[in-house]
């Protein structure tokens, strides 16, 4: 199969392109709005490349967790990223499951100014989704808990139970409230994204990871799966157990390319991240691409993050447009 390519811009690039710090960007729906729309127009005229760059609500990364009253931390520095703040968790012995206490996606935490962003977009012609939801169960466990669920799991597997039960009905929770913003129906889950699952051994990313990703995945028979800190192993089971459809390969540096040809087959992507697209010269990213291509993925990406010299991107570009000959997805 002829290899595709694709370009993910997102907050590190919208905001660079259009000029606006990050506590700008994440505190206006307007801001937020003008910098993606800047930020497409900028990679059109440079590149050719605007169809890669979205409009959408977006949030930092912490704001799942905010849901069950999770404080994040607000930098001092106008551009720098809010934070989860990893010295109050809500818990930090599964033992204490009851403690945890969902709330509104439409009043709690950063959920809340997620909707407000979206009532915004909808009021200005843009009919984005909600979002919000991600299928990171383990990952968002580990948050709230304090690193707890991970000793749960040796000592105390029901009460782990429950604190996984909690994470996964909310994750469903802001899926179907996404759903009927928009008029349709929840029906499940069609991506995970879950990194630090791989911190699992692979028996236990077989008895705690894979019956909470095939809840979420439910009837879909579309399963698309990242997941950076996997190894062959969990791989393995998260193809012949799970049936993942697609693996995202973004950052797998636990993974080998021939590792995830030989379980995958050509249904995995790969990525030259934004610490490559930074550090290495053109030749080096030439190479680079070169290899992913002929490794036997379907796609190759480009990650591009703050400070991407344009140099680089060009060489990047047209690596892609030379070596992946199933053009641009």
């Amino acid at each position: 199969m002829d290899p595709q390519w694709h370009i993910a811009f997102c907050n590190v690039t919208y905001t660079e392109y259009a000029g606006v710090t990050y506590r700008d960007y994440y505190g206006s729906p307007a801001v937020m709005l003008e910098a993606q729309l800047k930020a497409k127009e900028h990679a059109e005229k440079r590149w050719g490349v605007g169809k890669f760059c979205g409009v959408g609500v977006d949030m930092p990364s912490c704001g799942f967790v905010t849901l069950f009253g999770m404080a994040t931390v607000e930098p001092e520095d106008a551009d720098e990223i809010p934070y989860l703040d990893t010295t109050r968790p809500p818990i930090t012995d599964v033992a204490d499951a009851d403690k945890l206490t969902m709330g509104d996606p439409r009043t709690t935490g950063l959920m809340a100014r997620r909707y407000e962003f979206w009532q915004y977009y909808q009021d200005h012609g843009y009919k984005v989704g909600f979002g919000g939801a991600g299928g990171a169960i383990i990952s968002h466990a580990i948050e709230i808990t304090g690193n707890g669920v991970l000793t749960g799991m040796v000592m105390d597997p029901a009460n782990t139970w429950r604190v996984l039960d909690k994470v996964i009905e909310a994750e469903e929770t802001v899926a179907r409230f996404g759903a009927e913003l928009a008029g349709g129906e929840y029906r499940g889950f069609g991506y995970t994204g879950d990194d630090y699952s791989g911190l699992l051994s692979p028996a236990m990313y077989r008895e705690f990871a894979v019956p909470c990703y095939e809840r979420l995945y439910g009837d879909n028979q579309s399963r698309f799966m990242h997941s950076e800190l996997l190894r062959a192993e969990h791989l393995r089971i998260a193809k012949d157990e799970l049936h993942i459809t697609d693996f995202h390969g973004a950052g797998c540096v636990l993974l080998t390319l021939a590792e995830m040809h030989e379980i995958m087959g050509e249904k995995f992507w790969t990525q030259l991240t934004p610490q490559e697209m930074l550090e290495m010269t053109p030749g080096q990213i030439g190479e680079r691409i070169k290899e992913f291509a002929g490794c036997g993925c379907w796609r190759v990406q480009l990650y591009p993050g703050r400070g991407t010299p344009e140099a680089n991107m060009d060489a990047a570009i047209a690596a892609c447009e030379r070596e992946c000959a199933g053009g641009m997805v």
